[in-house]
């Protein structure tokens, strides 16, 4: 029985987060959250530990912070903001971590609907009657798998349980729940019926198209493995590795997400498909939304093509024509190995030849990268390669764009983690900052270009790593531009107007920021760097502040 005061609905539902896996809330509060702050108030007098409060001061950080969380520890995490406006900064998230197919429990207060003074939480300030919106979670829809508007104060833990079984349902991504600010107040029984989420285990891989696609790769003279986030899972990337290397199948990770192969494996080809591509008589390609851009380069006309993982046809897609003989639903690791399984061992000299002709290409790409990633100069290039060698093994690098990962040359699963395929910008930072917060040991590094750093609401996150104790390094590629949008530019027009200067229009972020200024600003070790020979030893440098529990920042002025 619950001592002390009665219990609310808030209280049971922070508790019920606790109960099934909710570390931490990351919270952007507002007028809807009083019930939230009693139930935190109460939490030590009833003998409960709810999950971490950490105060977020924008919506973008607190969803960010979210998935990094969820992505390390495999379970959904809660983001909580105030109500309409809050849930509006929150699209951009939802999308990120839709097309990541990571589990993240957003949720969002709700205007008080009552204006009569007598129920506990109704509307008791001018904005209660502006901020009410007819569909509040219409705003995100698309964005997630699941909505709910919370109705009975008794229904907390429940709405809870539901939220999180469909958020972890294979594949996994954000749900949404809104919660009144009256239900959240309302006071409800100890002795409520209570049941924990149904974990729904992903499908087993059909054999049938185990062994169809078995046949087809045994009898390829030039199969082609395509991947992007394969390691997300790492018995995926050891069974790819196995496979690859047994089989002398050239793996491509193209957009990388992931350390899906190690750098220094023999059939890692690198990030571009180019004309493997093109001589590929049969293509895999394993938990990869975009497995080639068509308007850049294509295999040839009837190659044979196979998909492979949670949602591999990517179904919420509105448009995506990547013709396919089969997909596989499924977990990669679990296809993987039962490929593995299905092929057995190649005869002696079936890929001899192959494996041959695939090693003198990977040495003419990996000279390729070698020559990008040289000094003297300063270019994203060398920039990426100096900043990789002087890391620690340990280092887990979080890259929203600048970041050349090719030129990190990864080899432990989990050691990097790109930005969501939806591409919405001011995710790095937060991420990075979550992914501390779940537990990672090593230091966190995240990689950001300065257009990134703007969009990531840097004194946010700058105020967030000081203020819960999360010190990170925090790098960024300044080259005053957002280098996509001048790269379109001059991509789509080489020979037009825009070209004349030089695709910068619209795209020009200067004057500049003084990024370690504004860092600074909050407590952090900073510096400016101009040259690459400064990058080892200031690395080192900021290391040695982070390990010490201070937060740390690297400019480094890239030519424009």
């Amino acid at each position: 029985m619950t001592q002390g005061p009665p219990l609310l609905a808030a209280e049971a539902y922070l508790s019920a987060m606790t109960e099934n896996g909710v570390e931490a809330l990351y919270a952007v509060s507002g007028t809807d959250f009083p019930s939230i702050a009693e139930a935190y108030a109460r939490a030590p007098a009833r003998g409960w530990r709810l999950p971490d409060p950490i105060v977020c001061p924008h919506e973008n950080l607190a969803v960010s912070m979210a998935h990094g969380h969820s992505l390390i520890s495999g379970r959904a995490q809660a983001a909580m903001v105030h109500v309409s406006v809050g849930t509006s900064n929150m699209v951009c998230g939802a999308m990120n971590a839709l097309r990541d197919q990571v589990p993240v429990l957003l949720t969002a207060g709700r205007t008080p609907v009552s204006e009569d003074p007598a129920p506990q939480g109704s509307r008791s300030r001018f904005i209660h009657w502006a901020q009410e919106m007819f569909d509040q979670a219409g705003q995100l829809r698309e964005a997630v798998k699941w909505d709910y508007e919370l109705r009975r104060g008794d229904q907390a833990e429940a709405a809870l349980v539901r939220a999180l079984e469909v958020a972890h349902a294979p594949p996994p991504g954000p749900v949404y729940l809104s919660l009144p600010r009256e239900v959240l107040a309302e006071e409800i029984s100890p002795d409520r019926p209570r049941r924990a989420p149904t974990r729904v285990a992903p499908a087993a891989p059909d054999a049938d198209a185990v062994d169809r696609l078995a046949g087809a790769l045994r009898s390829a003279a030039l199969p082609l493995v395509i991947t992007s986030n394969v390691g997300r899972d790492p018995a995926a990337v050891a069974a790819l590795a196995d496979l690859a290397e047994r089989w002398a199948i050239p793996v491509v990770v193209f957009n990388p997400r992931s350390m899906c192969l190690p750098a220094d494996h023999a059939m890692h080809l690198g990030a571009e498909p180019g004309e493997l591509l093109r001589a590929a008589d049969l293509i895999v390609s394993i938990a990869c939304d975009v497995p080639w851009v068509p308007k850049v380069d294509a295999p040839a006309p009837g190659t044979p093509h196979w998909q492979i993982g949670l949602d591999p046809i990517h179904a919420a897609y509105p448009m995506r024509s990547f013709e396919a003989e089969g997909a596989i639903d499924a977990a990669p690791g679990a296809v993987l190995s039962a490929l593995a399984a299905a092929m057995g061992a190649p005869r002696d000299g079936q890929v001899g030849g192959r494996r041959a002709r695939l090693a003198e290409l990977r040495t003419a790409r990996r000279a390729a990268l070698d020559a990008a990633g040289a000094g003297p100069d300063m270019t994203a290039a060398s920039a990426s390669r100096a900043l990789a060698e002087a890391l620690p093994a340990d280092a887990v690098v979080v890259n929203e764009y600048s970041f050349q990962v090719p030129q990190g040359r990864f080899t432990r699963p989990g050691s990097f983690h790109g930005l969501s395929p939806a591409g919405g910008l001011g995710w790095g930072f937060g991420a990075a900052l979550g992914m501390k917060k779940a537990g990672i040991a090593g230091p966190v590094v995240a990689m950001l270009g300065d257009g990134a750093y703007l969009f990531n609401n840097p004194s946010a996150c700058h105020w967030a790593s000081a203020a819960h104790g999360l010190p990170i390094l925090t790098v960024v590629f300044n080259n005053r531009r957002w280098g996509a949008v001048r790269n379109s530019t001059l991509a789509m027009y080489p020979q037009g107007a825009a070209a004349q200067d030089d695709g910068m229009f619209l795209a020009d972020l200067s004057p500049s920021v003084d990024h370690a200024a504004l860092a600074r600003a909050h407590g952090a070790a900073a510096w400016d760097v101009r040259a690459l020979d400064e990058i080892p030893a200031t690395v080192d440098a900021a290391l040695s502040e982070v390990a010490g529990g201070r937060q740390a920042l690297i400019a480094l002025h890239l030519p424009a």
